[in-house]
């Protein structure tokens, strides 16, 4: 979750983009509106901005004091499906009061009622203030039908919570009105403000009068409409999901079937578009598959197709993303999950590794799809019967009144500012799987325990064989004694204009193996990329083309004589042919010029093909690579890389052993070549995996290891197969350069 949560930390600060400073920020202050104004007063420039003062101002301190005086209680729940539901609640409790002193606190039932006033908000010496709660959780809590909640019905928490997303709403209107930063006129970055919009007030119209709400609908439909105008950015796929679910929310809050079809418009200009989601099942980022930050489109998708069930453009594209992120999970010997990275654009984790992984989310895909169930928790049995009571320990500290705690008192209202999340960065404010549950889910996830399902464990942990195409981006097939993950799907580049440029890779792949699994060795052979942080940051690519000869994936790379490096993994888009029923597929294209930045590697051409071939006892793979002449090469190498374990997840774990086969003998490999290698052995855990070339090859391993240092810990050893074969001498490459090998377990290890 890290680069997420420093984006964000970014953002707060007045950055903008991917760490651009936001020369424009300044604007803000200096509207027209806020200028003519009083300092402090909310804006009343619009018949609706003045219908809501008035009703704010027509409150008094006792609207807002709920008088509960008694602790939450437990209350025994009987039936199995509200128990199911209630023990969902507990894996991620609203933020409905203290949590931490100093760090996710909504102190909504415990904060004084003046803070809520009109008189209090309007402070001619701060400016205009919001009260210190957060407005989702707290109007949940006052509609959390429990009989042990003495808030459930509660309307001064409902006006509380009215109040705050009523003065967030008004001071980002006259924002977006009036600004000419950047920052905001993007419906991206306007997304969870707009989610906090339509959620808060679904949850609290019923206490408001009809005036307010016509007032309070109309500055919603006028910020749809400003989003329809400015339309999807495309920078964060996630932030861009999340403003559909904004705008969704916001039609279904305010019943208004124009919004509907706004929202409905807006969300096909995002689901048809495959810069924003890919029908191989996958949210792409910057265009590459990225396993790290399609969790966080996972987040908010996953809410979004519970919220719209009649969309059927959007509960297709996240079932199928939640079974390909299932088919990207390999259950390792030792218990632990890993998976392949290569192909990301600019994150390091794998799929285990995915950002916003809260414990209910994939709770919350099942209810969409099955394919969902094996990433899912399930409850025991004492912890079905032991909900309520966890419910009530998770919110009685939230709520309690702590007398003289000084941390309690700095809890004020403060000044408005505008933040891309109108509480904080650290999200979830509220559990979705609790508040879209399906009323007799229990019964089915129940029957799938009893009856021992095989959608219980991932893919490669079921029994049988499979072979699985997902559009002609990943082959992934599974054999008794094997598994293997191919992809040929796209990588991207700095898209220009508009987008902040990283330094690069922007996914590295081209048509390669991701990875080779066996049940007794685990994941022997892993594509894995470094990633690229802000940049602004100390390190900002961990890719760079200095270690290209330990990138951890499986492509022909090489550098010229002049020293310039050139791989197929950077080739954008190969050709992809598929016959999935026979296990094959061919992919080919030419190796791009340009690797990284804007400076030519080659001054000709170079054409490479792969094939590969599952067979029940075996992978077959064949490369090709033909050169015009015109570029005088001094390496070149097909390159394997080998998956020595996660040192995170299996610190215990013994790394790969990797030897090479040569007479017939079997001996340690080396950073040195070995001439008239056979074959190549890796041992892991109880099994092995050997790698049979065609004929016998020069073969050496990269100068070092690889870790990833950003996210993951995994660590990597590359097998370097020579291609050039000229004695370590440059050599115009002309013609064709052949390899072939099969990869299969060594049986009777």
């Amino acid at each position: 979750m890290k680069q997420c949560v420093w984006a964000i930390v970014l953002l707060l600060l007045g950055f903008r983009g991917y760490g651009e400073p936001d020369k424009t920020t300044a604007t803000n202050a200096a509207s027209p509106a806020a200028v003519a104004r009083a300092k402090g007063s909310l804006p009343r420039e619009h018949d609706y901005q003045q219908q809501l003062c008035k009703f704010m101002g027509s409150l008094t301190e006792k609207d807002f004091e709920h008088g509960v005086k008694e602790p939450p209680k437990t209350v025994p729940i009987d039936k199995p499906d509200d128990l199911y539901r209630t023990w969902l609640l507990n894996l991620d409790f609203p933020r409905v009061g203290l949590i931490t002193h100093g760090a996710r606190n909504a102190a909504g039932a415990n904060l004084p009622a003046s803070q809520f006033t009109l008189a209090t908000i309007e402070d001619a010496t701060q400016g205009g203030l919001r009260p210190a709660i957060w407005p989702e959780p707290t109007a949940w809590l006052a509609n959390w039908n429990y009989k042990g909640n003495p808030y459930y019905g509660s309307r001064a928490l409902k006006l509380r919570a009215f109040v705050t997303t009523t003065v967030l709403m008004l001071m980002t209107d006259d924002l977006q009105e009036h600004s000419t930063a950047p920052k905001d006129t993007r419906s991206d970055w306007f997304g969870p403000q707009l989610v906090a919009y339509g959620y808060t007030y679904a949850a609290v119209k019923d206490v408001i009068p009809a005036e307010a709400r016509t007032a309070f609908e109309a500055c919603l439909k006028k910020m749809m409409q400003r989003v329809t105008t400015w339309g999807p950015r495309g920078d964060e796929p996630y932030f861009d999901i999340c403003t559909v679910l904004g705008m969704r929310l916001t039609a279904d809050a305010m019943k208004d079937s124009e919004s509907l079809k706004m929202a409905e418009a807006y969300a096909r200009r995002v689901f048809s578009d495959e810069w924003y989601y890919n029908p191989a099942g996958y949210f792409p980022d910057q265009g590459c598959p990225d396993t790290g930050y399609n969790g966080l489109s996972l987040y908010w998708g996953t809410w979004l197709a519970l919220a719209a069930p009649d969309w059927p453009f959007v509960q297709d594209a996240v079932k199928k993303s939640w079974r390909l992120r299932g088919y990207l999970a390999l259950l390792e010997p030792d218990g632990a999950f890993v998976g392949p990275s290569h192909f990301n654009g600019r994150t390091s984790g794998d799929v285990v590794m995915d950002q916003w992984d809260w414990p209910f989310r994939a709770v919350a895909a099942s209810f969409l799809t099955d394919d969902a169930v094996c990433q899912a928790g399930f409850p025991s049995a004492d912890q079905l019967k032991a909900a309520p009571e966890t419910a009530v320990s998770k919110l009685e500290p939230q709520v309690r009144d702590y007398p003289g705690d000084q941390y309690l008192q700095r809890l004020v209202s403060g000044p408005w500012a505008w933040m891309i999340y109108p509480g904080t960065p650290d999200f979830p404010m509220n559990n979705y799987a609790y508040d879209f549950y399906p009323k007799g889910y229990f019964a089915h996830r129940e029957e799938l325990q009893k009856k021992n399902s095989p959608l219980l464990k991932y893919p490669f942990a079921r029994a049988g064989s499979f072979t699985e195409a997902f559009e002609k981006v990943f082959l992934i097939a599974k054999r008794p004694a094997f598994g293997v993950i191919v992809h040929t799907g796209p990588v991207s580049e700095f898209q220009g204009e508009g987008h902040v440029e990283f330094t690069g890779p922007y996914g590295l792949s081209g048509g390669s193996l991701s990875a080779f699994w066996t049940p007794e060795a685990g994941t022997v052979l892993l594509g894995r990329r470094g990633g690229m942080a802000f940049p602004n940051n100390k390190v900002p690519n961990h890719d760079t083309p200095e270690i290209w000869r330990t990138w951890p994936v499986h492509a022909v790379s090489g550098v010229t004589a002049a020293g310039k490096v050139f791989t197929s993994a950077r080739c954008q888009k190969p050709q992809a042919v598929y016959d999935v029923n026979g296990g094959k597929v061919a992919v080919s294209g030419t190796i791009p010029a340009v690797t990284m930045g804007k400076d030519k590697s080659l001054e000709g051409r170079l054409d490479y093909t792969r094939a590969f071939a599952v067979t029940d006892k075996a992978l077959h793979i064949e490369t090709t690579v033909s050169g015009d002449g015109k570029d005088t090469v001094a390496e070149l190498y097909e390159v394997l890389p080998v998956f020595l374990r996660e040192l995170e997840r299996q610190p215990k774990a013994v790394p790969t052993a990797i030897e090479f086969q040569t007479d017939g003998k079997w001996a340690p490999a080396t950073d040195q070549f070995t001439a008239k290698v056979q074959a190549v052995r890796l041992s892991r855990f109880t099994g092995a995996v050997q790698i049979k070339f065609d004929s016998p090859r020069r073969v050496k391993l990269s100068p070092a290891n690889w870790a990833d240092t950003y996210i993951g810990h995994a660590t990597c050893r590359n097998v370097l197969v020579d291609l050039l074969e000229s004695g370590d001498k440059p050599a115009a490459l002309k013609g064709e350069k052949k390899i072939g090998y099969e990869i299969a377990p060594v049986t009777g290890k």
